[in-house]
């Protein structure tokens, strides 16, 4: 009875030891997951085919959940398609009226700035719809969440928080 219970008890200390972490281990475990989501992300935005899907909007102070409507912008090699919503102030109505953020076109000036240190993305380009130019601002981060700021010659800027994802079917 005691060799059973002495047994018992080196095996709970042996198995305690094999499965307990130390701290530097769980921190090196979730800096290389956080590096590979990273190269993952990165491995998308270079190959120009990805979109962003809007949850948050946030224009003149307030941030309103859009989570319910269909809001992306859609990055295909050159050119990029997007219906957004928009909530903001509009200084200049086009000949159409104004209809959110809404292009369907070639991109100019598309730039990428890879920040490998802190696993962070800056992309930007500016794009013209039949009325309204936009310059758009993409911060991507190693998630795979993202900022958008768009600003236009006709609208009040305006930022989304979403997520960059690969181009669903």
């Amino acid at each position: 009875m005691k060799k059973t219970i002495i047994l018992l008890v080196v095996l709970a200390l042996f198995s305690t030891q094999t499965n307990a972490q130390t701290k530097e281990e769980k921190k090196e475990q979730k800096e290389l997951k956080a590096q590979n989501s990273y190269l993952a992300i990165k491995a998308l935005i270079i190959s120009k085919t990805y979109e962003f899907s809007a949850d948050l909007i946030s224009s003149t102070g307030s941030r309103i959940n859009i989570t319910s409507g269909s809001t992306l912008i859609t990055v295909k090699k050159d050119s990029a398609v997007a219906g957004m919503q928009y909530f903001g102030t509009v200084t200049t109505i086009g000949p159409r009226g104004s209809e959110g953020v809404s292009f369907d076109n070639v991109m100019n000036n598309y730039k990428v700035i890879f920040d490998d240190e802190k696993k962070k993305i800056r992309i930007s380009f500016t794009i013209k719809n039949k009325s309204e130019y936009f310059d758009i601002n993409m911060s991507v981060f190693a998630s795979g969440n993202a900022y958008v700021d768009v600003y236009s010659n006709h609208k009040s800027s305006v930022t989304y928080d979403g997520n960059i994802s690969a181009i669903k079917p």
